[in-house]
């Protein structure tokens, strides 16, 4: 099976350093290249789904959208797309907010070849965690000591949203038609559709289902 795999960092050495990593093995396939999450998950509305990644190197730092949101937002509306953070970080924080976006690993990335390709084949093959032993490490004493809390507001501010975006998200998860939801917020049905295509642009989703799954996600039903 040829493994095609997506880089999202935005800076070019630090992709073209991943691809020459990865060149020697034959069972991979770099197939998409993105600067930042919005430029990646608007390549990935553009592809069928037998030509999406199946795994994809992420990096978290990046202008426009970081790799946290990215891997949230993505790992709710391709829940068969598996992501890798691949940065230089290495603290706590952002370690747990990369696994509960949904990372299914976490490597550094002066890491060698051999361990990216070890990572990427335990992810596909044994929908593994692997993780670099100062993060496993690192990951350990989170465990162990306090874990930050989820909140509303902490969710709706790294997804974007407004207050108004947030109450209409809800009512479309639990299922209302846009005139309960209008009738309950005390607005039209005309603006409650503006705010659900701002909602679907801000979240990169196409229908109902994928709002749910981001609501899910961020704890927000």
């Amino acid at each position: 099976m040829i493994i095609n795999v997506g880089i999202v960092d935005d800076k070019a050495v630090n992709r073209n350093t991943v691809k020459k990593k990865l060149e020697s093995y034959s069972e991979v396939s770099i197939i998409l290249e993105a600067g930042n999450g919005k430029d990646f998950l608007d390549q990935l509305k553009e592809l069928a789904e037998d030509k999406r990644p199946h795994i994809v190197l992420m990096d978290l730092d990046m202008p426009i959208m970081d790799g946290i949101d990215t891997i949230k937002i993505g790992s709710a509306t391709y829940p068969k797309i598996k992501f890798i953070v691949l940065t230089v970080f290495e603290d706590s924080e952002r370690i747990f907010e990369a696994i509960k976006a949904g990372a299914n690993g976490y490597l550094l990335k002066d890491d060698k070849a051999i361990n990216i390709m070890e990572a990427i084949s335990n992810v596909i093959d044994f929908n593994g965690v692997p993780m670099s032993p100062i993060i496993a490490r690192k990951a350990m004493e989170l465990m162990l000591g306090k874990k930050p809390t989820n909140s509303d507001a902490s969710a709706t501010t790294q997804l974007g949203l407004t207050q108004r975006e947030t109450e209409i998200l809800k009512e479309l998860a639990s299922g209302a038609t846009y005139n309960a939801i209008g009738e309950k917020l005390f607005i039209s049905p005309l603006t409650v559709r503006k705010h659900v295509a701002n909602l679907y642009e801000k979240l990169h989703v196409s229908n109902r289902t994928q709002i749910i799954n981001i609501a899910q996600k961020n704890n927000l039903i």
